[in-house]
């Protein structure tokens, strides 16, 4: 499977929109991509959409706990969009919604 990055920059905000699967097979890609991001001009917030996901697996939360500490380094405030649906169930489970910062929509 694939994932879709849509990149959205206004008022100071970096929204960055995911849409497919995130897994061993498109995180890499998508975590260079993030890379590529911060490297530049980023705006003090960056949001991470991941309402379009249909499944994350164990290397796409690396992907997001990796993202969201180089964010603390960077000074940057990092913000996950969960939704209701899969993505949101995998934070819960996982413990990670009491580690990042996560918000429903």
């Amino acid at each position: 499977m694939e994932v879709q990055l849509d990149t959205e920059q206004r008022d100071g905000v970096l929204r960055i929109a995911l849409t497919g699967d995130l897994d061993v097979s498109t995180a890499p890609s998508v975590e260079e991509r993030l890379i590529e991001l911060e490297a530049g001009e980023l705006p003090e917030r960056l949001v991470l959409d991941l309402r379009g996901l249909r499944f994350i697996d164990s290397t796409g939360l690396s992907l997001l706990i990796n993202a969201h500490s180089r964010g603390r380094k960077a000074g940057r405030e990092v913000t996950i969009v969960s939704g209701t649906g899969a993505p949101r169930r995998i934070l819960e489970t996982t413990g990670l919604s009491g580690r990042l910062d996560i918000v429903e929509e």
